[in-house]
């Protein structure tokens, strides 16, 4: 009897080559790569909506107060604040200069409880007022307020609101009878 050799092919001992491992890697930085920028516009989103939702909830909270007071209401935004506080008006006997006061000591004025409210504001976020019939954005810069008037008919005049955080922006267009929210535009660019 012969005996017959039979040749074992070389196995390959447990390990990868250098080519898996470069792909593996890979995949994974991409992945990380892109749960990074996901995560980072997810939270501009976020923060976008919540500034631009803060100041719409005090505009309707204005509007509702001022409808049942019957009286006008302002709606103040500061750079790092967004007040409401009741608008005081007083015509003088010439009936040429009206003069507008905030929190007044007159008791004349004072026959309703004044509610006012304050939030604070998202500090990485910049503020922009469109007015009717315009088409210039006027930018909330330090030292400087933007005042909205909240008539017991509603508001005095429909505005937009851009909230932007560097090329990311959302902007609210307020309906003048309800203060809600009319029409909505949005852009989330990577950054």
């Amino acid at each position: 009897m012969q005996l017959v050799k039979r040749r074992i092919p070389n196995r390959r001992l447990g390990g990868f080559t250098l080519l898996e491992i470069v792909f593996v890697l890979s995949m994974v930085a991409i992945l990380v790569t892109w749960m990074t920028v996901s995560i980072t516009t997810v939270e501009s989103e976020q923060k976008l909506r919540e500034a631009a939702g803060r100041i719409e909830l005090l505009a309707k909270r204005g509007l509702n107060i001022a409808v049942i007071q019957q009286r006008p209401y302002e709606l103040t935004i500061k750079e790092k604040t967004v007040s409401l506080k009741p608008k005081y008006a007083t015509i003088s006997d010439d009936f040429e200069s009206i003069e507008v006061s905030g929190l007044g000591d007159d008791e004349n004025n004072r026959s309703f409880d004044d509610i006012t409210a304050s939030e604070a504001m998202t500090a990485d976020v910049s503020y922009e007022i469109k007015r009717w019939r315009s088409d210039e954005w006027q930018t909330l810069e330090k030292n400087q307020q933007m005042v909205i008037s909240l008539s017991p008919l509603g508001l005095i005049e429909p505005i937009s609101i851009r909230c932007s955080i560097g090329k990311s922006w959302i902007i609210h267009e307020l309906h003048p009878l309800t203060a809600g929210i009319r029409d909505e535009e949005m852009s989330i660019e990577k950054e």
